[in-house]
Formats: C-alpha cells, sequence, structure tokens
C-alpha cells in the first residue's frame, strides 16, 4: 500500500471526502473538479483510495494533487471491496464530519457547506442527509443536468429505517463515530453502508435537511443492481444483525 499527499493545508479540516476508485477512470476528473469546487474550499480533505485498478486513477489523482495539496492518495496492490477501501479512508481522515463521494455522482456546490453546519449547530444529530436529483446520463454536474427524477426521503423515523434505507447516497457523519462504532464491514459488498447506519441508529438521531443536495447517476453498472439476490441477503443480514424489539 502506499500514500501520497499533505494532511491538510494549514486551516482546519472540517469535511474529508472519501472517494473509493475501481476502474471510474472515465468519471474521476469530474469527481474531482466537483469536489473542489465546493464552497468549503481548502478546509476540505479529499482522499482516493485506488483499490489496486488496473486503469489510471493513480496518475489522474496525482496530476491534481500537485496544485491542490488537500487532495491526498492512498493505492493498495490488491483490489478491495468499497467497505474496506471506505474504512481506510476514515482511518486516514482528518476532518471533523466524514462523506462518502462516489465517482460517478455530483453535489450542490454548497452541499457540504450546508450539511456540516446542520452537524455543528445541532450536536445531538450524529449523521445528516438530503434529497438528489437522479441522472441517467454520466458526468453532468449539478448545475447543468438533466434529472429523470428526484429522490423524496422522509424525516428519519428510528423504527421506519430499520424496514428501509432512506439515508441516500449522499450522507454526511461525525469521524468521532468511528471510534464509538468501529467502522464498515469489510465483508459486505453491496450494503455495507446501510450495516453501519443500522448499527449506529439503535442510539444516534439522524436528521433530514430537506434541500436537493447531490445529483445521483443512475448507473446500471452499480454493484446493488448487478446483484439483486447480494442485496437483498446483505440487507437481511444487517437488518437481522440490529433487529430492535418491536
Amino acid at each position: 500500500m502506499s500514500e501520497s499527499g499533505m494532511k491538510g493545508t494549514g486551516r482546519e479540516i472540517i469535511v474529508t471526502a472519501i472517494v473509493s476508485a475501481y476502474r471510474c477512470e472515465r468519471f474521476l476528473r469530474g469527481c474531482l473538479d466537483d469536489l473542489l469546487g465546493q464552497t468549503i474550499g481548502e478546509r476540505l480533505e479529499i482522499i482516493v483510495i485506488d483499490s489496486g485498478s488496473p486503469e489510471n486513477e493513480s496518475a489522474i489523482v496525482e496530476e491534481y494533487r500537485r496544485s491542490h495539496p488537500n487532495v491526498r492518495l492512498i493505492r493498495t496492490e490488491e483490489r478491495e471491496t468499497i467497505y474496506a477501501a471506505w474504512t481506510r479512508g476514515a482511518r486516514a481522515a482528518t476532518g471533523r464530519y466524514l462523506t462518502n463521494a462516489n465517482a460517478d455522482d455530483r453535489h450542490r456546490s454548497d452541499a457540504f457547506e450546508v450539511m456540516a453546519r446542520t452537524l455543528d449547530e445541532n450536536p445531538d444529530v450524529a449523521l445528516v442527509y438530503a434529497n438528489s436529483r437522479i441522472t441517467a446520463t454520466p458526468n453532468q454536474t449539478f448545475a447543468d443536468c438533466t434529472p429523470i427524477g428526484a429522490t423524496d426521503w422522509p424525516e428519519f423515523d428510528r423504527r421506519e429505517f430499520f424496514r428501509y434505507n432512506f439515508v441516500g447516497p449522499h450522507p454526511m457523519w461525525r469521524r468521532s463515530l468511528h471510534g464509538t462504532y468501529g467502522y464498515f464491514d469489510r465483508d459486505f459488498e453491496v450494503c455495507g453502508d446501510y450495516e453501519f447506519w443500522l448499527r449506529i441508529a439503535r442510539r444516534e438521531n439522524f436528521r433530514l435537511i430537506p434541500e436537493v443536495l447531490g445529483l445521483y447517476f443512475l448507473s446500471p453498472e452499480t454493484a446493488e443492481r448487478r446483484d439483486k439476490l447480494r442485496s437483498r441477503n446483505e440487507t437481511l443480514l444487517a437488518r437481522k444483525r440490529y433487529r430492535m424489539n418491536e
């Protein structure tokens, strides 16, 4: 495993965005441009985990890193699950708050500022989530997209969350949660995020931000859509693991 990049820019890092990169070269420049365009600017840390990808993700990150010291790269020689990559990123992060930045998704330019401010103002909230536009066209920006729909997530309800996952693809959570609840289960391939959200939802509060802050690319190549049986089995396993008393 190798790592390159500076830890921070001399100012306190507010948010660390974790990008898991495997066979996503065609999306990565747009992803990094999207993240670097966030209004919190240099107080954002970007950690790209290249999990042994055969494409040129690491070279792209190194190019960006030369002019953006808040961009970091961790490369592993072997491929690992996305949740193993997220755990690497979370362990290396210096931000108060963490978010997963999927390489093919995009954000409203002030999304991280809005989410971080909500967490700052609500110390009893562990995780925030918001709605997203949905596009079937790759590499569009939030400001210039042709949406085919949008999410409409409900307000957080603990019992309902154990029936279906409504956190969505672009949450933000406190890094300190990992000290209490551990990291993502790397044995999950599709629903490891839901498993972790269920783990903390038994005791922690989540909050919906009633705004559209993300752009979700509806790709037929996602693991969840490619392997619906695995997705179903992992979802059931996570719910069984953290079943609440009725």
